[in-house]
């Protein structure tokens, strides 16, 4: 889609991040940072010998979001659908030793083991 060309939507005219400049995704990046907590200040503004400096890590971020595949971009979580849990029930802590016993000799903790 051009950028002259409206989204589906039909609200504005959209942009890609290859159009945008440089200093707007620094602007945006900074911003996302600070909303996370993330403070690039306390790092050298470009010194060579650090091994992270504002430059390189700004540099970084724009270079990712402007190769990001268009599938990632647009992604949205749907948040009706199940999120895939680390424990699943069947496997639950209770559920774990029901019918070999859990103490070892053949009985289930709810027989009187």
């Amino acid at each position: 889609m051009a950028s002259s060309e409206t989204d589906t939507a039909g609200s504005s005219p959209t942009t890609t991040a290859q159009e945008v400049r440089d200093e707007d995704l620094d602007r945006m990046i900074l911003t996302r940072l600070t909303l996370l907590g993330v403070d690039l200040s306390v790092l050298p503004e470009d010194d060579p010998d650090a091994p992270a400096d504002q430059r390189r890590i700004l540099a970084s971020a724009r270079r990712f979001l402007r190769s990001t595949p268009p599938a990632l971009a647009d992604f949205r979580m749907d948040p009706q659908e199940v999120a895939p849990i680390m424990y699943p029930a069947a496997l639950a802590p209770d559920r774990i030793g029901e019918g070999t016993g859990a103490n070892g000799n053949g009985q289930s903790r709810g027989a009187g083991g």
